[in-house]
């Protein structure tokens, strides 16, 4: 019996793998695919069907929930030692072979795979164990352009805990502490082009997932705040607050496009709205950077008038901007407003 609920769950999950036009279902192609020159995508899923045979059931059954609803229920981790599986001629950790296997078939060897904040591997480099539930994982937007002249030498000077999370009564947005509460470190306003629609939403914990349609997680459910919502907001996105900075994890299935004072370049001539790709994380909000700019005076060229140096914008599934059809945010459908509570 148990050999048998351990059989059907490597057959979903093998079920469940991103299969390309050229490999074919069938194992009868076995012959045909190796004639073709395709033996090395045979050993492939040879490697990768004798790990997930080792996995206990308990990291199967958290894998088949992960998997099968993509993300939508991210599980729990999945830890295995920390070693290199052969893949072809190359060595690959875990987490890289099953990324490839059920969340990006092309996921080239050089590939940077960020954990999740909710992850076990998060900030554990140095540890035995690794997680390999592929939805615990997002991959790194690359730069699209150098980043800011802003001192290397004060990184340590400004990290979270000396600007950010505190508890003070001065000028948070939209709420303050009294006794031994915590304050909230940012507060998202949900827009539809130019309207504003619910309540601030103070986040107190360092991730806040944002969705409208999640079939297990909390946090702020556009769903339920507007009957003309997008339904491409979809899973929707992840907050979160880490030493460096402000990350966002696109777990939709559509891109969404940001734009934060640090993304421009001081000398910049156009507003800098990034495009983040599904499974995708970029630091949207860094806080050396900010540190910098404030102590330079530096505001970029592209701002007129009122200008907020700690305000995160972030519209679902349209750009705007000098390279989109809509030249400004409250052209978009939907978007946040993200308001990092900080000193002003």
């Amino acid at each position: 019996m148990f050999k048998s609920k351990r059989s059907g769950l490597v057959r979903r999950l093998w079920r469940s793998r991103l299969v390309t036009e050229s490999d074919g279902r069938d194992g009868g192609r076995r012959g045909e695919a190796a004639r073709h020159g395709h033996s090395g995508r045979l050993h492939r899923h040879d490697t990768a069907h004798a790990f997930l045979k080792r996995l206990k059931d308990r990291s199967l059954d958290a894998l088949v929930k992960a998997v099968e609803t993509k993300g939508g229920v991210p599980g729990e981790c999945v830890t295995v030692p920390r070693t290199d599986l052969r893949l072809g001629g190359h060595h690959v950790s875990p987490q890289y072979l099953l990324c490839r296997l059920f969340r990006w078939s092309d996921l080239p060897l050089s590939a940077r795979l960020k954990a999740l904040c909710h992850c076990q591997s998060f900030g554990s480099g140095d540890s035995a164990k690794v997680c390999c539930n592929p939805y615990h994982y997002s991959r790194l937007c690359g730069p699209e352009s150098p980043p800011p002249p802003y001192s290397q030498s004060r990184s340590d000077e400004h990290k979270l805990l000396g600007k950010f999370g505190e508890n003070d009564t001065g000028t948070s947005i939209g709420s303050s502490t009294s006794g031994g509460h915590r304050s909230h470190w940012c507060s998202v306003a949900y827009w539809e082009q130019r309207t504003r629609v619910g309540r601030l939403y103070p986040a107190y914990e360092p991730s806040l997932s944002i969705f409208y349609d999640l079939p297990q997680g909390t946090g702020l459910c556009l769903g339920q705040l507007h009957a003309n919502i997008r339904s491409k907001i979809g899973f929707g996105i992840v907050l979160s607050l880490e030493a460096d900075g402000v990350w966002v994890y696109n777990r939709s299935q559509h891109p969404v496009f940001v734009h934060s004072p640090t993304l421009d370049l001081p000398s910049a001539r156009g507003l800098s709205v990034r495009r983040v790709m599904p499974g995708f994380s970029l630091k949207v909000f860094d806080f050396e950077c900010s540190s910098w700019m404030t102590e330079h005076g530096v505001k970029p060229e592209t701002q007129e008038g009122p200008w907020d140096p700690h305000s995160i914008r972030i519209s679902f599934a349209k750009g705007w901007g000098p390279c989109y059809s809509r030249q400004f945010i409250t052209s978009c459908p939907c978007w946040l407003e993200v308001l990092l509570n900080t000193h002003r």
